[in-house]
């Protein structure tokens, strides 16, 4: 496991709020070299820490303001067939495994509240799933960084 410093933080908060920033830019904001800056960089990419570089979204000016988090209980048998058959779905963004009153929590991201209503009648309609709890995003304290919602 690798281990980052200060330098190396400030490179990775630079390029969270802006992956396309330049070198040099990075360079100027850490007070460090260009050289010193890309070495790092690369290093950083070499170990996987940074995984890639992606672009974010503004969901609500492409229309899609309703933000809803499912959680499902399924039979253990069914759980890796249904995590995949969610994952597959556009509108999904995120599934994870879960303990405690759910087994998977998704994170889904529509237009409006009739796609929430399809989603949960078409895409839920899999032998396994035993029950779900549909939580909807009033609104942010704290937008998601990746989202903006």
């Amino acid at each position: 496991m690798s281990t980052i410093d200060t330098l190396d933080m400030k490179i990775i908060r630079a390029l969270q709020s802006d992956a396309r920033k330049p070198i040099v830019k990075i360079a100027k904001e850490t007070n460090a070299n260009e050289a010193t800056v890309r070495r790092r960089l690369e290093k950083l990419l070499k170990e996987g820490i940074i995984e890639r570089f992606t672009v974010v979204l503004n969901y609500q000016k492409l229309g899609r303001v309703i933000k809803a988090f499912i959680g499902l209980r399924v039979e253990p048998a069914k759980l890796k067939a249904i995590a995949e058959h969610l994952s597959k779905h556009p509108d999904t963004h995120v599934v994870y495994r879960t303990s405690g009153d759910t087994d998977i929590l998704t994170e889904v991201i529509l237009e409006k509240m009739e796609d929430l209503n399809t989603f949960l009648e078409e895409e839920l309609k899999m032998e396994g799933i035993l029950g779900t709890t549909v939580t909807i995003v009033i609104g942010p304290y704290k937008r998601c960084p990746w989202t903006g919602l």
